[in-house]
């Protein structure tokens, strides 16, 4: 039996796009990687997929700020898009890829689709490389982080991960439906209430900064235990409720 198509979208400088891969061929998914571009030229399509990630990297350069230009090149497809996420299949966006989802608008979901939030540049002023430890939000509809534990551990690279909202209105709706899926235990960035990662009212879209795909497995964790080396890492978690939401 087949597993669910998905999507793992490319773009120039995009950089995670292989191990997201390999984490939802992992999981039993099929994935496959796709360009933008090979979407704005009609030789793939957004409706053929069950699952669709948005991985991290530098897409474009961050010129303008990090996922502007990503998103405006989705532009001409925002339809599809549009079509996909709120009909409910499964999205996530992993660092750069969470800019992109704020800067199209999709998150935090509105019927406007309008930014109303975005991902501003880390208080220390400079790149941050290095794990840090989340809470994970059990009130949260996020189908993504269902069934892992209160405290994670995932690893951060980002220049822009510091996000803002500046309607307090939109903030209060953000933190009175739990869709603040993720949150810092110790914020590295600035973040407003030290947000991580929000999800949309229906769970099925996710956008964090912290990266799963660089958690799958416990070798990949510097601090692991000896005696855990092949076991699968909380990251796995993630992959895995997406396809098996769709399945």
């Amino acid at each position: 039996m087949k597993g669910p198509k998905a999507i793992i979208l490319r773009g120039t400088a995009t950089n995670c796009d292989i191990e997201t891969f390999n984490a939802f061929k992992y999981v039993g998914a099929e994935p496959e990687l796709v360009h933008i571009n090979q979407l704005l030229a009609g030789e793939r399509k957004v409706p053929d997929y069950d699952i669709m990630a948005f991985p991290g990297g530098f897409s474009y350069g961050d010129d303008i700020s990090a996922g502007k230009i990503y998103a405006v090149k989705m532009a001409g497809l925002s339809r599809d898009f549009a079509k996909f996420i709120k009909g409910g299949r499964p999205v996530i966006g992993i660092c750069n890829g969470f800019q992109i989802l704020v800067k199209t608008g999709f998150l935090p979901e509105n019927g406007a689709n309008a930014q109303v939030s975005t991902l501003y540049t880390n208080d220390c002023g400079h790149f941050i490389a290095k794990w840090t430890k989340l809470k994970v939000n059990k009130k949260s509809p996020c189908i993504f982080t269902r069934g892992l534990p209160d405290e994670i551990e995932l690893p951060i690279a980002h220049g822009e991960g510091k996000f803002i909202v500046e309607d307090k209105k939109e903030l209060g709706a953000i933190t009175g439906r739990n869709l603040h899926a993720l949150t810092y235990a110790g914020n590295p960035n600035g973040s407003m209430l030290d947000i991580a990662g929000i999800c949309s009212p229906s769970g099925t879209c996710l956008g964090l900064m912290p990266h799963p795909e660089r958690n799958f497995f416990s070798w990949q964790n510097p601090d692991r235990p000896a005696a855990a080396r092949e076991a699968e890492a909380v990251g796995h978690q993630f992959f895995k409720n997406a396809v098996d939401y769709v399945s």
